[in-house]
């Protein structure tokens, strides 16, 4: 992923003033800053919190993003202001440096924004007076990953398709950016984690067994699409059980996902979650197992004894390592 930065700005955004603090000239890119903006820039491209928007055409900001964004500094200070009128009225968005850009990624036009939210540290200062460090907290220190970033967003300047981070509880960015506000990956996968298992719940005796079952098909899935194929991943855990499938189906609809697959980013690093199943006791013993041998009788076998009670057998085992 090459990216080439053609403009970047940042403004701050402090609720202790009475307005934006804008700044009158775009940052000068050192090669550190240039690789700490990149670093968020790449991470967000990759972040499976960011959701596929479309402008509405009602957006303020479309015909500006149509033409190109010819009035960088304008565009910019706008954006800035926009966000300050949220912080004004919602009194737990946090102050912070508000980053917009444009770039090239692989020669493809983009514009961004990346509001960097304050968090306090603590650091040292010389105190002159006695020459003597002392230890003070910071108030407006950067987070050190785009993982803490709440509020963000791509624009592709030729297709504008918008991917949208906007997981701050107010959920205010597509309001002010004016697009729609889809699900995201993440939401995406929560949800149709959570259609799976309450479906096993209501409908399997074996609930352990049908969950690790679906784990490892959406385990499959993942590892040979990169994606999670829905009705597939609904097929090979419900079989003919049509009624549970159309069900699931629907839910899926009325919760927005309407696609056939959901595509996903970081495959590897999803998938692996669904290769393993914990199993916790009331009693605090914790369990933890491949799907695979959790679903082979002769590996492992769950038995529900007549007074409600269960038992887990392990079988067959050659070594056994405690740590």
């Amino acid at each position: 992923m090459s990216i080439m930065f053609k403009k970047v700005i940042m403004h701050t955004l402090d609720t202790s003033l009475d307005m934006p603090l804008l700044s009158k000239e775009c940052l000068n890119l050192t090669d550190d800053t240039e690789a700490y903006i990149t670093s968020y820039v790449v991470d967000l491209f990759e972040n499976h919190s960011m959701a596929k928007a479309a402008f509405e055409d009602s957006s303020p900001w479309l015909e500006v993003i149509k033409s190109g964004i010819k009035d960088f500094y304008s565009f910019s200070c706008d954006m800035a202001h926009q966000f300050f009128a949220y912080l004004q009225t919602f009194e737990n968005i946090s102050s912070g440096d508000l980053i917009v850009t444009q770039f090239e990624r692989d020669a493809i036009p983009y514009a961004a924004f990346i509001k960097l939210n304050y968090k306090e540290a603590f650091t040292h200062a010389m105190d002159h007076s006695i020459e003597c460090n002392q230890i003070i907290k910071h108030k407006n220190i950067f987070p050190e990953t785009s993982s803490k970033v709440q509020e963000a967003a791509i624009i592709n300047l030729e297709t504008l398709n918008i991917l949208l981070l906007d997981v701050h509880k107010e959920k205010y960015v597509h309001t002010l950016l004016g697009c729609t506000a889809p699900l995201s990956t993440k939401q995406k996968i929560n949800v149709v984690e959570k259609v799976i298992t309450e479906a096993i719940e209501e409908n399997f005796e074996n609930k352990i067994e049908a969950l690790s079952f679906a784990k490892s098909n959406l385990a499959k899935s993942i590892e040979s699409t990169s994606s999670i194929m829905i009705e597939d991943v609904l097929h090979d855990t419900f079989g003919d059980k049509e009624e549970i499938i159309d069900a699931c189906m629907d839910i899926f609809e009325e919760q927005g996902i309407t696609e056939e697959a959901i595509e996903l980013q970081q495959a590897y690093k999803i998938g692996k979650k669904y290769t393993t199943h914990k199993l916790k006791t009331n009693t605090g013993i914790e369990i933890k197992l491949p799907v695979q041998i959790l679903n082979d009788p002769n590996a492992v076998e769950i038995i529900t004894n007549p007074n409600g009670t269960v038992e887990v057998r392990l079988k067959n085992i050659a070594t056994l390592i405690s740590k």
